[in-house]
């Protein structure tokens, strides 16, 4: 993917519905910190040029002797160039590719966390929305409930007691009916605020929330992160670019040679004069010995850097692991045994109660039993859908948050 700073789209117009494809193409274009990590790799690049380049030459005048016996004395020019040797430049530029290519993997890591970021929200959205419909339906149901038990007195099969019972629980549902739909509107807003499109219009959004659910393996999933955990490459990169700096470090006391040509005429004697002057230090004091022991004290920094990342990742990953095994499981046996039975329960339920064949203590609870199944599956798909979502993005998350 291109490196240069990236132009943002203008925010979607009477869209219908949205895919979880439609947010990821959106944030890859729209999230500052991608066009952030664009300019550090540029800047990289930069700093590369600028290490191959050799000083620049010093041109100038020079007199002396002027006032003698009433002339000019001696009046000249010269022009000293310095020489770098024993390979230094390459080697500067060749720590500066290294920090090209940390700057690289740092880009995709960053895209990367976008990217889970957007999923994880996404699903929180589904789920959200999911949670709004659970809602309305418990809403009409309470609603409904209360015109049965009103019917019912009239039949004198009910008390006044059931009716209050059913008005608190009607209420009861269209608090919970209001609460969703705030948690709705904050789980958008979050979705908006990664894409980078904050006051983008709320718009449904349509996937698989419960279909095609991932089935992850701990083996593969940890040699996937181990092997392409972008983080983890740039801090190989960094290593590299220990290794490299130990080698300048030591090419240092070599002598670069100073060289230096300057010609003058003298008006005294009508002469003209040339001398050229060369010089070297010589490297009996000062041989870099505490840079080239300070560049091999951060090769070992790097190198352990490397180990402690890879000791996180796998520490990381076992939590999410574990996260996902978990939220597998449960949704598995809620979408397969718990909601059917629910449902079947409540629908029993509340077409004896109509009849006035059982009392509303029986009703309350299917329905409690009800709200509680259906809200527990929707957690555990959300943990699910969150989980592999981590898992899958390389462990890689909180791409609005701020990093040297």
């Amino acid at each position: 993917m291109s490196s240069d700073p990236v132009e943002a789209i203008q925010e979607p117009e009477r869209v219908e519905s949205l895919t979880l494809a439609d947010f990821e193409g959106i944030a890859i274009q729209n999230n500052p910190t991608v066009a952030s990590a664009a300019a550090r790799m540029n800047a990289a690049r930069g700093n590369q040029v600028q290490a191959g380049l050799y000083p620049n030459p010093v041109v100038g005048y020079h007199g002396v002797e002027m006032g003698l016996r009433g002339t000019s004395g001696q009046q000249g020019g010269f022009i000293s160039q310095r020489f770098i040797t024993g390979g230094k430049l390459g080697l500067d530029q060749a720590i500066a590719g290294k920090e090209i290519d940390e700057a690289h993997f740092r880009f995709h890591a960053q895209e990367q966390r976008i990217l889970s970021d957007v999923r994880v929200r996404f699903y929180d959205a589904l789920v959200a929305q999911r949670r709004v419909m659970l809602m309305k339906e418990l809403a009409q149901i309470g609603d409904k409930l209360v015109s049965a038990t009103e019917k019912l007195i009239e039949g004198r099969q009910g008390t006044e007691n059931d009716l209050l019972q059913a008005e608190i629980r009607s209420d009861e549902s269209h608090i919970l009916l209001d609460n969703a739909v705030n948690q709705e509107v904050e789980a958008w807003r979050r979705l908006v605020a990664v894409i980078g499109l904050p006051t983008m219009k709320k718009s449904p959004v349509t996937g698989e929330l419960d279909g095609d659910l991932p089935i992850l393996e701990w083996e593969s999933c940890y040699a996937r992160v181990l092997n392409g955990n972008p983080a983890l490459q740039a801090a190989r990169m960094r290593v590299d670019r220990a290794r490299i700096v130990i080698q300048r470090a030591k090419k240092e006391p070599i002598p670069n040679i100073d060289l230096s040509v300057s010609h003058r005429h003298h008006n005294v004697t009508d002469d003209n004069v040339t001398n050229v002057q060369v010089g070297i230090p010589i490297p009996v004091l000062n041989r870099n010995q505490g840079n080239i022991r300070n560049a091999e004290a951060e090769w070992v920094r790097a190198c352990n850097e490397v180990k402690r990342i890879e000791l996180d990742l796998q520490d990381r990953l076992a939590v999410a692991y574990r996260r996902y095994a978990n939220a597998r499981q449960q949704a598995d046996r809620y979408s397969n045994r718990m909601v059917p039975r629910a449902k079947r329960s409540l629908k029993l339920v509340t077409d004896a109660y109509e009849k006035g064949q059982v009392e509303y203590l029986t009703l309350l609870t299917a329905q409690q039993t009800y709200l509680q199944v259906n809200l527990s599956y929707l957690d555990s798909i959300r943990e699910l859908r969150a989980a592999s979502s981590v898992i899958d993005g390389q462990l890689l998350t909180d791409s609005l948050s701020v990093r040297p």
